[in-house]
């Protein structure tokens, strides 16, 4: 049995730890490798998702700091992260890393594979450190980095980044797309290169929709869009989409979820456009499916994207999407057909929307047809069982 080790910096809400959890399912259900988890820091709302099966460790050194926020520290580690947080915006995270690995010995075991599940961003930025804990604190065979953003547009095309990975036996891209990025910002790495997409629990999203799924109203169009209200993800330009269709005459309704920097700024734009109850925010939710599952379409309109999990758990409860382009959406829309791709900017949006939603017909007959599909993990599985075995 082979043992993989794999490293994160904790399992708070976000696209690469529920990705992670979901791994971790899957691995479980197919009991034929020895898993052990190691974050940085035990905490976080997926904490209570995880295989209860799974041996969860964590390290006892500096690097603890890098799984929480400042806000979370208490009495002198506050001054602790503070410290090191300082020298990283100073002198980049390297340095911060070199006073972190004094304290941090060498795990005891040695393993067949060691994965590094999330990649370090912008070089004095305080967040990362998986890969470089993966490298110098695991003994393993090949050790392997996982990618789960736009090597370019997320800061981590820096030289310090692209030594790292140089460093690596394999590097696992979540989608095709991030892939091609990355090769093309760094082309002498690419026969190290494979994808491995993500993995979504099924059933789960399935059950937790259909607790108390939200009725809508039927003589509207609902959309749902659920993301962090950050600058990134366009939210903006969506509120921006459904006031051009609404002027035009189409009796729609924008269901928001999510919450971020952007929230009261957004929420002042729909009140000085006169767009209440038009545009409805809801918050974060710790059950987004029963919002989605009814919904008539689900919109994601960012800047740019890796390979949104919300696409997929959108695709297994049977509702289309309308998303903006980025290097991912062709090979998770329009290849699978569960949906539209429009360009990324805001004519494109505006006119593609008003054209699905002035014959709803559309929307519907895409819905139906979604609903009869069968979605699982195998071929996402087929692609990690490779990395690990043939790899």
């Amino acid at each position: 049995m082979k043992k993989i080790i794999i490293v994160n910096n904790n399992m708070k809400v976000g696209g690469v730890q529920k990705s992670l959890c979901n791994l971790l399912w899957e691995l479980d259900s197919v009991g034929k490798y020895d898993v052990t988890l190691l974050l940085f820091a035990p905490v976080g709302e997926y904490m209570e998702q995880l295989p209860p099966r799974v041996r969860c460790i964590t390290c006892k050194g500096l690097f603890r700091y890098m799984g929480v926020s400042q806000g979370e520290m208490h009495g002198i580690d506050v001054l602790k992260r503070g410290a090191l947080a300082a020298i990283c915006r100073i002198f980049g995270r390297s340095a911060a890393i070199r006073i972190m690995r004094l304290g941090q010995k060498k795990l005891p075991e040695t393993y067949d594979y060691a994965i590094a599940f999330l990649h370090n961003g912008r070089n004095k930025s305080f967040f990362g450190g998986v890969q470089d804990f993966v490298l110098h604190c695991i003994n393993a065979s090949k050790k392997i980095t996982f990618l789960h953003d736009d090597y370019n547009k997320c800061g981590a095309n820096h030289k310090v980044n692209r030594k790292i990975m140089q460093k690596f036996d394999i590097i696992a891209a979540c989608s095709d797309g991030c892939r091609k990025v990355f090769e093309s910002a760094i082309p002498e790495l690419a026969y190290k290169c494979v994808t491995v997409r993500n993995c979504n629990n099924v059933k789960e999203i399935r059950s937790m929709a259909d607790k108390d799924p939200v009725t809508y109203d039927s003589t509207r169009i609902n959309m749902v869009c659920a993301t962090r209200l950050s600058p990134r993800k366009g939210v903006d330009r969506a509120i921006e989409a459904v006031a051009s269709i609404v002027d035009k005459g189409i009796p729609a309704t924008l269901h928001i979820l999510g919450s971020g920097v952007l929230e009261e700024q957004l929420k002042q734009s729909v009140v000085e456009r006169h767009l209440d109850g038009i545009v409805v925010f809801h918050g974060q939710q710790s059950n987004p499916y029963r919002f989605i599952k009814n919904a008539d379409l689900f919109l994601l309109t960012s800047y740019h994207e890796a390979a949104p999990m919300v696409i997929d758990e959108s695709y297994i409860l049977g509702v289309p999407v309308l998303v903006t382009r980025t290097n991912s959406s062709d090979e998770m829309v329009t290849d699978r057909a569960c949906g539209w791709v429009c360009e990324n900017d805001q004519q494109s949006l505006n006119q593609t929307l008003y054209e699905l939603l002035k014959d709803r017909l559309t929307l519907s007959q895409k819905r139906e047809e979604l609903q009869s599909r069968s979605v699982d993990n195998s071929y996402a599985m087929g692609q990690f069982v490779s990395l690990v075995e043939e790899g």
